[in-house]
């Protein structure tokens, strides 16, 4: 009720080119956690959560990565001013101490990130190779943010934005902290070239010319919108 009056009284005060802009409140999660070694006062806490999406083949949505940070809970926390963190052990320091709940969480997850690159890549197939930028234009990479937040008594994952060059940024440092410490190395950097890879054999080939020699029946159908995507030229011949 508070915040209808205050946009009621904004709205009659401004001008037919003014606007009012509403942003949803997310609380943060607060969990039951260890207590403090400090007898300090424990200022309330966030935690983003940074995830990376590459277009695989097929075009096929594909976590690559997951970066935590935490931050103070009445300030966004914002890339770069916090070092990364895993999934798990920033789920662990939360209070989340049960293993299935942790590993449920992460599952949401990556449905939540695969299905908000799927949504992208939807909506791109729509538009004209104008309104996409050209026609090789399209989405490979793909950062989405989420914060853990509590609604009703349960954890939710509430998406933040999508922010592609800074989650690379914080996934690739993640990445290169977990080499420097001994842990494997992780699908992130061949997820990545793999992208890039499909997307230079696409400029490779595109504009050029393909002699189809008995190409085959309606099964073998793929094959011209293959050629299509590719920017081929296809000419076809009998046997």
């Amino acid at each position: 009720a508070a915040v209808a009056q205050a946009v009621g009284d904004q709205l009659r005060g401004l001008t037919v080119e003014d606007s009012v802009l509403l942003e949803a409140m997310v609380p943060t999660a607060r969990l039951p956690v260890p207590p403090p070694r400090s007898p300090a006062p424990r200022l309330p806490m966030a935690l983003r959560i940074c995830t990376l999406v590459c277009r695989s083949w097929g075009d096929r949505p594909q976590l690559c990565q997951v970066a935590c940070a935490v931050g103070r809970a009445e300030s966004p926390v914002r890339h770069g001013a916090a070092l990364p963190q895993g999934l798990d052990s920033s789920l662990q320091q939360w209070g989340v101490v049960a293993p299935s709940q942790r590993q449920a969480l992460a599952t949401r997850l990556r449905e939540a990130t695969e299905a908000a690159m799927a949504a992208l890549l939807a909506t791109e197939a729509e538009l004209s190779p104008q309104q996409r930028g050209g026609t090789r234009a399209h989405t490979d990479i793909l950062g989405v943010d989420f914060l853990l937040a509590c609604v009703d008594d349960a954890l939710e994952l509430v998406a933040l934005a999508t922010s592609s060059q800074r989650c690379l940024e914080t996934c690739v440092l993640a990445e290169a902290m977990g080499r420097g410490v001994g842990e494997p190395t992780g699908d992130l950097p061949r997820l990545l070239a793999e992208a890039m890879l499909h997307r230079a054999q696409c400029h490779l080939v595109e504009g050029k010319d393909i002699l189809l020699i008995g190409a085959g029946g309606v099964s073998k159908s793929f094959v011209w919108e293959a050629a299509r995507d590719y920017g081929l030229r296809v000419r076809s011949s009998g046997r």
